[in-house]
């Protein structure tokens, strides 16, 4: 019976200590698997955040080419305008003298400069205005036709800047040369 009564006893201790043993586990487990719980829930909104923002940066790649062709056809119906029709003596001549196609060549002004004004930098834009007020001015003693196309090139050379040549290593006077066939005689005047 002693020994019977050493054999209860030591199951006993032996059962004290793995019931301890188990409830002493027992927070580090509980940790364990609400941690778990945790990072799976993490990951899973991690992975849900991650999926729309590809998504919308998608959406804005496709928005910004559409903007991008939108804007260099707007861009290039003010440059064709104001090679075309500006470098044209005669249309010139005529736009002097007609109060008609004066109201016609200012509502394509107004038309296109506005569209500039929401497509183009900020730069192009004050360029633009630049341009536009010395034009105005073309009545005044003041004026010289060699500015009016120094400052039409200036502001071509900005829109290249906004059509996305970032970093054109061209120049004013590289669209003059291109435009002008004698501006070798004028650029050397300064």
């Amino acid at each position: 019976m002693d020994i019977l009564l050493a054999i209860f006893q030591l199951a006993l201790l032996f059962g004290g200590w793995f019931l301890y043993t188990y409830i002493k586990k027992l927070p580090d487990q509980v940790h364990a698997k609400n941690l778990k719980a945790f990072e799976l829930d993490l990951n899973k909104q991690l992975e849900e955040f991650r999926n729309k923002l590809t998504t919308d940066l998608e959406l804005m790649k496709i928005n910004e080419s559409q903007l991008h062709i939108h804007k260099t056809e707007e861009f290039t119906k003010l440059v064709e305008i104001m090679i075309t029709k500006l470098l044209d003596k005669q249309y010139v001549e005529k736009l002097g003298k007609d109060p008609r196609l004066q109201r016609e060549y200012n509502k394509t002004m107004l038309d296109l400069g506005t569209k500039l004004f929401f497509y183009a930098s900020d730069e192009t834009v004050k360029k633009f205005v630049e341009w536009r007020k010395y034009g105005l001015t073309a009545d005044s003693a003041n004026y010289e036709p060699k500015q009016i196309i120094i400052l039409l090139a200036e502001l071509i050379v900005l829109i290249r800047k906004d059509v996305g040549y970032s970093d054109t290593q061209c120049t004013k006077n590289d669209f003059l040369h291109i435009m002008l066939k004698d501006w070798d005689k004028y650029e050397r005047e300064g």
